[in-house]
């Protein structure tokens, strides 16, 4: 029995040991190709800096995303490793209606980042779509996937971008959203069933969000 035991510890030792190597910086500009069980860290913690609940209120629209770091997460594809992650929810509400609130999602702990309804894909440069024209010549903003609960039934998605990036004014941190549709808008799209659906936006309208850091 202790042989057992003592051979299952051994076996989950390796198993873990295995995929925690070789670490890899997420943001190291590294390849595009990723190494089977690398772990892909955050290791000057970017990510960081997003952490937390931040809110956008204008006349009778307020835009509220709470962001947590996911670290190592499991990745399985072509390669099977591991990813830090950002992962976010939201609230939308407009003229006193709540039109979509996934808030409650993000206290789930899914295996799967795809579960979650905003998550980081990628920095982008200055020069990437949606322009930065503020931006510094070597700042990066953070490309997230955005989806809601009901588009998640479309086949291919809606195209869009996602992107976030923190600034401080007078002595308040900031954070720039700009949420843009990046399809041609000739696309036919589908349910999960085959049937075509005319749903082409989100609850949450495209455009630019200015969102501050709570306490």
């Amino acid at each position: 029995m202790k042989k057992i035991i003592y051979s299952t510890i051994a076996s989950m030792a390796t198993f873990y040991g295995c995929a925690q190597s070789p670490v890899i910086d997420r943001f190291g500009g590294t390849s595009a190709d990723k190494v089977e069980n690398a772990y892909y860290k955050d290791v000057n913690g970017l990510l960081n800096q997003y952490v937390g609940t931040w809110i956008y209120s204008n006349g009778n629209k307020t835009f509220k995303v709470v962001f947590a770091k996911k670290p190592m997460m499991y990745v399985s594809s072509f390669k099977n490793y591991y990813e830090d992650y950002l992962a976010g929810e939201f609230q939308y509400i407009e003229n006193g209606v709540e039109k979509v609130n996934t808030l409650a999602n993000l206290s789930n702990s899914y295996s799967n980042i795809r579960d979650y309804n905003l998550y980081s894909v990628a920095m982008m440069k200055k020069d990437s779509y949606p322009l930065c024209p503020e931006c510094g010549e070597n700042e990066k903003r953070l490309l997230m996937f955005f989806n809601e609960p009901s588009r998640r039934n479309i086949w291919s998605g809606i195209s869009n971008n996602f992107v976030i990036r923190r600034f401080v004014e007078n002595g308040q941190e900031k954070l720039k959203v700009q949420f843009v549709y990046t399809g041609n808008g000739l696309e036919t799209l589908n349910s999960f069933d085959g049937e075509s659906t005319n749903i082409n936006t989100f609850n949450v309208p495209y455009g630019e969000y200015i969102l501050t850091k709570q306490p």
